[in-house]
């Protein structure tokens, strides 16, 4: 794994301030789900979206927004596929990515390079290479073996079964063949 970033701390007005439910799903893939909840806003707080002219008048539209608790009991009671599986989470960038720096740099397999810049890879049957452009313009290349777990993926016929799937236009199945394996 590798964390890449161009700069070495958030930017002045960083432009995201939530994470959607297909991102938290893939957070709670990888572990990280209930640390970015206790970092970001309260679950009990609802999401709702005022339009005003004013602070001092009342709002020409409320547009109410479930809060993640309410979201979760939603999610709860349909468990029929519709609903995600995990809800949304407010959490402001300043928040949220030095704690996936602090994650990623805590893991023995994970390369962090600040200031500098995703340039290319490439893939063999090797593993992956990947180009980057240093904070001085100097270009290195940074290596690394594919995993034992993608080659097990790809020798049980994974890539098949979401290409038949695919295919066929089952989007409920092809979410299974994407992460039952």
């Amino acid at each position: 794994m590798c964390w890449l970033s161009k700069k070495d701390a958030p930017q002045f007005l960083p432009k995201m301030e939530r994470c959607n439910a297909r991102t938290m799903e893939i957070f709670r893939r990888i572990g990280l789900a209930d640390k970015i909840r206790a970092a970001g806003l309260r679950a009990d707080v609802p999401m709702d979206v005022f339009i005003i002219l004013a602070m001092n008048e009342p709002p020409l539209l409320r547009q109410h927004y479930p809060s993640v608790d309410e979201a979760r009991a939603t999610i709860k009671a349909r468990n029929d596929g519709t609903q995600p599986l995990e809800p949304y989470q407010l959490i402001s960038q300043y928040t949220l990515e030095p704690l996936l720096q602090q994650e990623a740099e805590a893991l023995s397999k994970c390369h962090a390079a600040l200031r500098c810049e995703f340039l290319s890879f490439e893939q063999d049957a090797g593993g992956v290479s990947m180009q980057i452009k240093t904070l001085n313009g100097e270009t290195e290349t940074l290596a690394r073996r594919l995993s034992g777990r993608l080659r097990r993926r790809r020798e049980c016929g994974a890539q098949a079964a979401r290409d038949q799937t695919a295919r066929e236009g089952n989007l409920l199945e092809l979410r299974q063949a994407l992460y039952s394996l």
